[in-house]
């Protein structure tokens, strides 16, 4: 028993034994929290890249003078990802590591009408034929729109923000969104410009 508690070397021994332990577990430790960390950050860095580029898309767009239709590809990345477009905001989201909600929202400067696959319009093209339909007008330069008819189309688009709130357009990755810039006119000389956007699947 004396020998025992006179075997300080051994205690000693054991004692640093322990702190090696405890200190390589902890810079372990560090080590995989870190590179977890930076994964999830590198990928919410590519998300709000990709936000990004589709907002100063939507604003390319925009600022040309003439109509133009524009397809547009979400990159394949190594890891799933889904897209939501409302009139204001789109969305992306993914998983981060151990199932962790990844997601960014950028505000677009230029407000989109983002339009589902449905029997009364979907392109520039199915809305000038509507508008035919419905008001008798085109609403193009050569066959513009009585001015009632034309206020409320603007209306109808004011009015769905709340809804693409709340239902925003959820895009098909596999399959390519088109943005399409569509003017409208009326009798009184004015002019609206829609930037749509639609998936033909």
């Amino acid at each position: 028993m004396l020998r025992c508690l006179k075997d300080t070397d051994g205690v000693v021994g054991l004692t640093l034994s322990q702190i090696g332990l405890f200190l390589a577990t902890g810079i372990l430790l560090t080590v995989v929290f870190s590179l977890v960390f930076s994964s999830d950050w590198q990928r919410t860095a590519e998300l709000q890249s990709i936000a990004s580029s589709f907002s100063n898309l939507l604003g390319n767009i925009d600022n040309r003078f003439f109509e133009q239709t524009t397809q547009f590809q979400f990159p394949k990345k190594d890891y799933t990802y889904t897209v939501k477009i409302s009139m204001e905001y789109i969305v992306i989201a993914s998983k981060g590591s151990w199932d962790a909600d990844l997601s960014v929202s950028e505000r677009l400067l230029i407000r989109p009408w983002p339009r589902f696959s449905q029997p009364n319009w979907t392109t520039g093209e199915d809305l000038h034929s509507y508008l035919n339909k419905t008001c008798g007008h085109r609403g193009t330069k050569n066959d513009s729109l009585p001015a009632v008819n034309f206020t409320q189309l603007c209306n109808e688009q004011n009015s769905t923000i709340s809804y693409f709130a709340a239902h925003p357009l959820e895009i098909i990755m596999r399959e390519p969104v088109f943005l399409e810039k569509v003017s409208i006119y009326s009798e009184e000389a004015k002019k609206q410009d829609f930037l749509l956007i639609y998936q033909l699947s």
